[in-house]
C-alpha cells in the first residue's frame, strides 16, 4: 500500500472533467457498492484502488482484506486522507471507496453488427442526445439489466463516463459496449436490423402492437425535443407509449366512468422510465 500523493490527488480530481477523461482514458468509480460492484462484475480495469484513513494513521483491517478476498492487490491500494476524499468526489458527502479505471475503447460499430446478424437475436439501443447524466446512468443500467447488445450515442449525448452518469449505474460500468456515432449513421443503417423509435408522430402505433423483428435497433429521443428529424426519418417503425385512462372519485368512491379524453396528466414519460418500457416489450417478445 502507499499514500496518496498530491499531486495524484489533484491529477485525478480532474478527470470529473470530460476533455480530461477522454485524454487519459481513465475515470473514477466512487463509492463502497459502486466500487465492489466493479470489482465483481471484472469488466473494467482497475488501476488504482483509493481508500480513506478516515481520520486514523491507518486503514481497517477489515476494508483491505475485503478488497484483497476481492482480488485486489495490496500494491494497488493509495491510502488518502479524509480531505484528498472530499477533494477526489464529486459529492457533497465524501465518499470513503474509490476506483481508478480505464474507459473502454468504443464498439467497432461495423464489425460489431456483422457479428449481431449472425446471432439469432440482437437489440441496440441508439441514444439521440440524451443529455441527463440521471438518465443515461439509469438507461444503461437498464440495458444491462436487459440484455441490451449495445449502446450507440449520438454527439449529444452526456458522457458515458460522467461521474452522475457512473453513480446512477451503480456499479454496472463496461457492462455494455458503447460507441459514438455521428448524427448521418441513421441514414446509412446496416440491412440486418431494423430501426424502431420512440415518438409521438401521428403514425406510431401502440407498442403493446410493436411486431419486433429479431435484430433490432432501438432510438431513444433528447428528454426535451424527442427525436431529431433526421433519426425520424429513418425509422421503419414509430412506437408510442399510450396513457392510461384514469378514473375518478365520486362521493369518496371510484368511477366506473372513465374520462373520455386520454390526455395524460403530464406532458412525457421520462427518457429512461420509457426506455425501460420498450425493453420490456422486446424481452416479452424474444426472451
Amino acid at each position: 500500500m502507499q499514500r496518496l500523493s498530491e499531486s495524484q490527488c489533484t491529477s485525478w480530481a480532474k478527470l470529473h472533467q470530460r476533455k480530461v477523461r477522454k485524454n487519459l482514458g481513465q475515470c473514477l468509480v466512487e463509492g463502497e457498492r459502486s466500487v465492489q460492484q466493479v470489482l465483481k462484475n471484472q469488466h473494467l480495469d482497475i488501476l488504482q484502488i483509493i481508500v480513506s484513513l478516515e481520520g486514523g494513521e491507518n486503514p481497517s483491517p477489515e476494508r483491505i482484506a475485503s478488497l484483497v478476498s476481492m482480488g485486489v492487490k495490496e500494491e494497488s491500494i493509495c491510502l488518502a486522507t479524509p480531505r484528498q476524499c472530499k477533494k477526489l468526489s464529486d459529492t457533497p458527502s465524501p465518499q470513503s471507496l474509490f476506483a481508478l479505471v480505464s474507459i473502454p475503447g468504443d464498439w467497432d460499430v461495423e464489425r460489431g453488427f456483422d457479428v449481431l446478424a449472425q446471432q439469432p437475436q440482437s437489440l441496440v439501443l441508439y441514444l439521440d442526445d440524451i443529455q441527463d447524466p440521471g438518465n443515461m446512468g439509469t438507461i444503461l443500467r437498464t440495458a444491462s439489466w436487459f440484455g441490451v447488445d449495445a449502446v450507440l450515442c449520438a454527439p449529444g449525448c452526456v458522457d458515458p463516463w460522467n461521474s452522475k452518469v457512473v453513480r446512477a449505474l451503480s456499479g454496472a460500468m463496461g457492462v455494455i459496449p458503447i460507441a459514438h456515432v455521428p448524427y448521418e449513421w441513421v441514414s446509412s443503417l446496416p440491412s440486418s436490423h431494423t430501426l424502431f423509435g420512440l415518438d409521438l408522430s401521428e403514425n406510431a402505433i401502440p407498442i403493446e402492437r410493436a411486431q419486433w423483428d429479431n435484430h433490432s435497433i432501438l432510438a431513444i429521443g433528447n428528454e426535451g425535443n424527442g427525436l431529431s428529424a433526421s433519426t425520424r426519418d429513418a425509422l421503419q417503425t414509430s412506437l408510442h407509449i399510450s396513457p392510461t385512462q384514469r378514473t375518478h372519485p365520486q362521493n369518496g368512491s371510484a368511477s366506473k366512468t372513465p374520462k373520455s379524453s386520454t390526455t395524460p396528466l403530464v406532458e412525457s414519460l421520462n427518457a429512461a422510465v420509457a426506455t425501460s418500457i420498450a425493453l420490456y416489450s422486446y424481452r416479452s417478445v424474444h426472451r
